[in-house]
């Protein structure tokens, strides 16, 4: 993080991220959501982030990036209307 300019470690940008998203957004209130993989650690470990694309504010973090549990993250959020997702085919 340090040739990005940032004086913080990737855990703690990681830790504000899940934080802000179990605080600040309300999961009941998106309707544009984006999905999207990252990684955990480059090469070995992938996450899914889903933002509200309306408020601009993470929603949501989860541990993986199959297909069967973003499918459970959705079916538990009837309201989002429009998803936006990665070209890859791996939410599709």
């Amino acid at each position: 993080m340090a040739r990005l300019g940032m004086l913080v470690g990737h855990c703690t940008i990681l830790r504000e991220v899940k934080r802000s998203a179990q605080t600040d957004a309300n999961a009941a209130l998106v309707r544009v959501a984006g999905i999207d993989d990252w990684a955990w650690k480059k090469g070995m470990n992938y996450g899914t982030v889903i933002v509200d694309l309306e408020r601009r504010q993470v929603v949501d973090v989860l541990p993986d990036r199959w297909a069967a549990s973003t499918s459970e993250w959705l079916k538990r959020h009837p309201e989002i209307e429009v998803i936006s997702r990665a070209r890859a085919g791996l939410y599709a």
